[in-house]
């Protein structure tokens, strides 16, 4: 196969345009995070989620982290985790708790219209994920 100049040209126009899509989830992210960090409003945040989240492991920040993939995605959570000072371990529980449960408005309207009743998908995923990080902050 032989590389010629519109393969490359189209290569790095689908490159630059998944590029600017993420940018547009992430940037915003990492925006309002590193707002709320030099504003004091991330220390509110923690310390008002930091008792439930002492329980997956978990610093009180990472409340925003799990609640940006659990509505928005995994971009704006991978954003957020970018932002934040984690640990491995930190980083490896929030990972598996949103392999479990992420992207629930768009997620939950794709199987609602594919028949599964939202009353059973919404509490197994997050169930699930939270279990997970149960399990995982315990171990961890």
């Amino acid at each position: 196969m032989v590389i010629s100049r519109e393969i490359i040209y189209r290569g790095l126009q689908k490159g630059l345009l998944s590029t600017w899509e993420l940018a547009k989830i992430l940037m915003p992210t990492v925006f309002i995070i590193t707002l709320l960090r030099t504003s004091g409003g991330l220390e509110s945040v923690a310390s008002f989620f930091a008792p439930l989240m002492q329980y997956l492991g978990l610093p009180g920040e990472a409340a925003i982290i799990i609640f940006s993939g659990y509505f928005i995605n995994l971009y704006a959570a991978i954003g957020g985790m970018v932002t934040l000072e984690l640990a491995t371990n930190e980083m490896l529980i929030i990972a598996v708790m949103l392999g479990f449960c992420h992207s629930l408005l768009l997620e939950l309207a794709v199987s609602k219209k594919a028949g599964a009743p939202i009353s059973y998908i919404l509490p197994l995923r997050a169930g699930a994920s939270i279990l997970a990080g149960f399990v995982l902050g315990g171990l961890l």
